[in-house]
């Protein structure tokens, strides 16, 4: 871009949270010499500049004139409806940059309005939010819808104050995992707090120019610096939407889904899970280790790769379990199905009649792994099942 003296895949990158800008430690390349442009302007102009919002001229031919060539995470025409944006941060590169203070706690993301940044067409992520409270340091800004306004006039200002400036001239770095660096909050995991910024604009001046087509104004002189949006008091985004964006009930409504403030991740979890219809496991049972030296295991992840060990064949497997349900002294089958429902993690089928099993060119162990079938399994009549190994042992409270 024109600031970053970067191509505007450079720029694209950047927003995304892919590249060694965003690495937020130390790199080969020192990031204020590597970006001295951005220090030079934020030091020398951005005080007295109006930085307009991020069109890429490279977009215009593979856009065809369709709209404008917003980037991705910035596009107005297709996002941004709540007319904010943020960056979250998850670390610094440390001295002499100053240290970063995390600010936000992350709770989850759907995937799919960021597909353009993190490449994934569809899904969600969940941050554990009661390990990692305060895992992020995200910052922002909203703007009102009318032209006229500074926050409106003067975004493009404070865009690049939360994001180039904050990396180059802070050393923060590394994004949210599947997460861009910044973009609209539409597109942004939901999080407990925004540190909300705002242009502050001082001295304009302006000359007044008398043309035969009638009189106009042009801004000559001006001050604009960006600022935290409140000196005292809440200063997170959610909290001063009303008046910095000039935003509705309804739109307020909308972004406390994003930004769920006080309230914390967890109610935010159970409101995404409830929409999606989830059920949340209650199962303690889950991964439970096998005692390999009271059951033979014949296929699972605790298992063998093969079994009988050394045998590669379906028909010799056959054989060798029904020989060791023969010998067993209980005739009992153990089940263990992590991802099952609770009540069908742990299943002891036990069979009662050893005359009636399958002919031998039917595989019976594959009633167990794959093809359950009632021919020659008779429920209650062939087989029992049990909840408990003790219940199934004394044929106490069967299914």
């Amino acid at each position: 871009g024109t600031i970053s003296g970067k191509p505007y895949q450079f720029d694209k990158n950047f927003m995304d949270g892919d590249t060694y800008w965003n690495e937020g430690t130390e790199v080969d390349v020192e990031i204020k010499v590597d970006g001295y442009r951005i220090g030079r302007f934020h030091d020398d102009h951005a005080d007295k500049t109006r930085v307009v919002w991020p069109e890429y001229a490279a977009l215009d031919d593979y856009l065809a004139g369709t709209g404008p060539s917003y980037m991705s995470n910035f596009n107005l025409t297709e996002t941004c409806d709540l007319r904010a944006v943020s960056c979250c941060f998850r670390g610094s590169r440390g001295a002499p940059f100053p240290a970063i203070t995390m600010n936000s706690d992350v709770c989850h993301q759907d995937l799919d309005p960021s597909r353009r940044s993190n490449h994934i067409n569809d899904g969600w992520s969940f941050h554990d939010s009661e390990s990692d409270a305060n895992i992020a340091h995200c910052v922002g800004f909203a703007w009102a819808d009318d032209e006229n306004t500074d926050s409106h006039h003067y975004r493009g200002n404070a865009l690049f104050d939360v994001s180039f400036a904050n990396a180059v001239m802070k050393g923060y770095g590394k994004n949210v995992p599947g997460a861009p660096l910044c973009g609209c909050v539409e597109m942004m995991p939901v999080v407990t707090n925004i540190e909300c910024r705002k242009p502050e604009v001082k001295n304009q001046k302006h000359s007044l120019t008398v043309s035969g087509n009638g009189t106009y104004s042009v801004v000559s002189d001006i001050e604009v610096g960006i600022v935290n949006c409140a000196t005292s008091g809440s200063n997170n985004l959610v909290d001063r939407y009303l008046t910095e964006a000039a935003a509705t009930a309804e739109e307020l409504d909308q972004l406390k889904k994003l930004i769920v403030g006080s309230e914390g991740c967890a109610a935010s979890h159970d409101d995404f899970v409830n929409e999606h219809f989830w059920v949340k496991s209650t199962d303690i049972k889950r991964h439970q280790a096998i005692d390999d030296t009271k059951w033979e295991i014949i296929v699972g992840t605790a298992g063998p790769r093969f079994w009988p060990p050394g045998s590669y064949d379906p028909l010799e497997r056959d054989v060798a379990f029904r020989a060791l349900l023969g010998v067993s002294p209980n005739k009992i089958v153990r089940r263990v199905c992590d991802s099952c429902l609770e009540d069908w993690h742990d299943i002891y089928y036990k069979r009662l009649n050893m005359t009636s099993l399958p002919p031998s060119d039917v595989s019976f162990v594959d009633y167990f792994l794959s093809n359950w079938t009632s021919h020659n399994n008779q429920f209650n009549e062939d087989f029992q099942l049990f909840s408990t190994y003790e219940d199934a042992v004394a044929g106490t409270n069967p299914w």
